[in-house]
């Protein structure tokens, strides 16, 4: 069954829109010059999110882009653009005990969690092994839980099966809540002075809306929880330019934001990640999974981690493509592999990327080869972060 964006008719009238309002004379001179979009028109191109439902059929698709993924980009970059998340589903948990039960079911320390505000944190099995990545919003009236849509129902069905004599509900509402994604330096008017992780229920074309900030495109981020029936309305009102996956994701790999179903995924250790800062605490009390988590933050390393790199030529790896250890010229064995790579704006047109390679060969600044197409292209290895870091230098 698909997991359809209610805004799906809102993003091909815009699209359509756009094309009515391209100015030939200018085009013919300079295709793609002059609007910045392409010469043959803008429409609204949608791709595949995740694996194909049971009969083999698209489960989830996305916007990739409108017609223009550098004028997207800009937008993103220099004021404010909306993105349809349509790949997050949505988890209710409430009751009188939600706030502890989740406390003592995630990596992170929630219990003091103050309503209208967030945080991240992982589901990890009793194994110590990732089985979602999820951010948490109390609401003042219950928790809700965005995580990837393809992992909402199984998520749900764990944290119930958790569930004794707590008064704790837990839904699957993905049907029901959408989100809506705003990025850029001005993407936080109307919203007030929100802090990373802070957020507030605001009224958006007269409907009540969740707001939590989330910066991670190296810009401010607000992530818009809105009931389904009324997202079309929402968007409308936002009124501001749209982006696609395509220039989100240029702008999420520069902001260092691995995401969990491309760059790792249910079976990595939390470790492997390089997110354990942001998602695991350990001050808070005992979590399935826990033990094993804290015994590889006191006593070991993973065998694998997730690391940026950067490339020395202008070779863009796609994802898949096998890194080696610098060497003498032969490929020897692969000591990992690209999850994300992009062309990066803000560093020149740099290619970068995030590769999740052997510990032992990660240490940044390590000289690595990544195989492309039948050749190898020099690369260095760094932290997730690429703006405002020693990568842009």
């Amino acid at each position: 069954m698909l997991h359809d964006t209610p805004l799906k008719a809102l993003l091909e009238h815009e699209a359509a829109a756009r094309n009515r309002d391209r100015r030939p004379d200018a085009d013919a001179d300079r295709p793609g010059a002059a609007t910045g979009h392409p010469g043959e028109g803008d429409v609204a191109e949608f791709i595949p999110w995740g694996p194909p439902d049971e009969q083999g059929d698209v489960s989830c698709e996305i916007l990739s882009t409108l017609g223009s993924v550098e004028v997207e980009y800009a937008h993103v970059r220099r004021d404010r653009a909306r993105f349809d998340a349509a790949m997050r589903g949505t988890i209710r948990v409430e009751g009188e005990d939600a706030r502890d039960f989740l406390d003592r079911m995630l990596s992170q320390k929630l219990v003091d969690l103050k309503p209208g505000s967030g945080a991240l944190a992982f589901l990890v099995d009793r194994t110590g092994r990732l089985q979602a990545d999820l951010k948490v919003l109390d609401t003042g009236s219950g928790l809700l839980l965005d995580v990837d849509v393809h992992q909402a129902a199984s998520t749900a069905t764990t944290l119930e099966g958790f569930i004794f004599t707590e008064d704790v509900r837990v839904r699957d509402e993905s049907d029901q809540w959408h989100r809506i994604e705003l990025h850029g330096p001005d993407a936080g008017d109307g919203f007030g002075d929100l802090e990373q992780f802070q957020g507030s229920t605001v009224t958006i074309a007269g409907h009540p809306v969740h707001v939590l900030r989330h910066d991670r495109l190296g810009v401010p981020g607000y992530d818009l929880f809105v009931h389904t029936g009324v997202a079309a309305d929402v968007w409308s009102a936002l009124d501001c330019t749209t982006t696609g996956w395509f220039a989100y994701n240029m702008a999420r790999i520069e902001g260092g934001t691995p995401m969990c179903n491309i760059d790792f995924g249910p079976g990595t250790l939390p470790h492997e990640t390089s997110l354990i800062p942001s998602r695991v605490s350990f001050t808070k009390g005992c979590y399935p999974g826990q033990e094993i988590v804290a015994r590889l933050e006191n006593l070991g390393t993973p065998k694998q981690v997730l690391r940026g790199l950067r490339m020395a030529t202008n070779t863009l790896p796609v994802a898949g493509s096998q890194v080696f250890p610098e060497g003498d010229g032969s490929l020897g064995q692969p000591i990992g592999v690209v999850t994300s790579s992009c062309l990066s704006p803000m560093l020149g047109s740099a290619s970068i990327a995030f590769a999740m390679l052997k510990t032992t060969a990660s240490e940044p600044g390590t000289n690595v080869l990544v195989h492309d197409e039948g050749t190898g292209g020099s690369a260095v290895t760094g932290s997730l972060e690429f703006l405002g870091s020693e990568a842009d230098s």
